[in-house]
């Protein structure tokens, strides 16, 4: 072998080499994310592409122990998140993570996937069955973003929800009462009563209240929209179908 043939062929094996070091030791190039921030959100986002992931607005969810189990549509494709970082699993400090990296893999890697957010059908089609509550009058309501959904619910009988589907999962979501405005995704059509619309926004109802119905909501109102339109790309929020509080 000539010295350029040596030399041609000992230069391919430091690239082979280097790229197998690569991916040994920066696992996390195989996470499609993209971190974002969405104009009248706090912090910063990340749209998941092409992942599992749980839906969970629009469900309902059940209150046990102080946390609700939430019976939310299990999905694959594009969705958006708050970052959620964390340092790392224990025992490997030198691979810190966020939700992204949470549900890469899953769920092979841990029997669960978690909570995103895309714009449920329901809500953005004029003629579906789910709309925004906006609850100026405080109450409850389920924060399920980041919150872990369990795969061995899928397709099972759990005592909390009785049948879930083999396109759903039930997911734990912690539960925010407020006393300031925020909004819920709830049922369409829309209640004719103020009574009924305070009750979808959970209006006397806290994580003291075992065994209650809980909507999943957001903290800040119009919230759902904004996300939608960050998860697209869009300048201008999302239009979603909205429920007004009947006059008393």
């Amino acid at each position: 072998m000539s010295i350029s043939s040596r030399t041609l062929s000992g230069n391919r094996s430091l690239l082979a080499a280097s790229l197998l070091l690569s991916l040994i030791f920066l696992p996390e190039v195989a996470v499609s994310q993209q971190i974002v921030t969405c104009p009248g959100l706090p912090g910063h986002w990340v749209i998941l592409k092409n992942q599992p992931y749980a839906l969970c607005a629009g469900a309902e969810s059940v209150n046990f122990n102080e946390i609700t189990y939430a019976n939310c549509a299990r999905l694959r494709g594009n969705s958006i998140s708050l970052q959620q970082n964390f340092p790392s699993a224990p025992g490997n400090d030198d691979n810190p993570g966020n939700i992204a990296t949470v549900n890469e893999g899953a769920p092979n890697r841990g029997g669960y996937i978690v909570s995103t957010y895309s714009p449920p059908a329901g809500a953005v089609n004029p003629n579906g069955d789910l709309a925004s509550y906006q609850c100026e009058r405080g109450g409850s309501y389920a924060q399920c973003d980041g919150g872990l959904c369990f795969t061995s619910t899928t397709g099972r009988n759990p005592p909390l929800w009785g049948p879930v589907s083999n396109s759903q999962i039930v997911c734990s979501c912690p539960i925010q009462t407020s006393a300031i405005p925020f909004e819920v995704m709830g049922p369409k059509p829309c209640p004719t009563t103020a009574a009924a619309f305070d009750a979808v926004c959970g209006a006397n109802v806290s994580k003291a209240n075992n065994g209650a119905t809980i909507f999943i909501g957001d903290p800040v109102p119009g919230g759902w929209g904004i996300l939608g339109a960050c998860l697209l790309g869009q300048t201008q929020p999302l239009p979603i179908n909205t429920c007004t509080r009947p006059a008393e």
